[in-house]
């Protein structure tokens, strides 16, 4: 029996992986077939972007302020936590863009995070070859 995995991607057009992480107000999730690598569309995930009104603008490199970082009044959940919690039941994320602490809340929940502008389909198939190689590599190990 062939293993099943979901990946959520930021698109803009549905056809492409073009979006920046904490831009994205929505996520289509596929569900991909290993063994077959035949990818199914299996709806959309609405999620309220984390950034918003150009917080995202001057922040640099690494900085958990701005851009859903944690701002450090109260213990709340910063908006790239409710992100990375709303995808929690998926294994992969596809976006055009993502930063350090959105890579870090993703983690929490054993998803990983790639960035990468291809064509869904090649995206998907990118990462579909990279778990089947990764199988055969621990396969031959033991």
């Amino acid at each position: 029996m062939s293993e099943k995995y979901k990946v959520a991607v930021a698109t803009s057009d549905g056809k492409t992986v073009d979006s920046h992480f904490g831009h994205v107000q929505s996520f289509l999730i596929f569900e991909v077939d290993e063994e077959s690598g035949k990818a199914e569309d299996i709806g959309e995930r609405d999620v309220t972007a984390a950034c918003s009104g150009g917080s995202c603008g001057g922040v640099q490199s690494g900085s958990d302020s701005g851009c859903g970082g944690h701002n450090g009044a109260g213990s709340g959940s910063s908006p790239m936590d409710e992100i990375a919690k709303a995808l929690s039941d998926v294994d992969y994320v596809l976006v055009a863009r993502i930063g350090p602490h959105a890579i870090r809340a993703l983690a929490k929940y054993d998803v990983t995070a790639y960035d990468i502008v291809l064509p869904i389909e090649e995206a998907i198939a990118k990462i579909n070859e990279y778990r089947i190689k990764i199988k055969e590599r621990k396969q031959k190990r033991y």
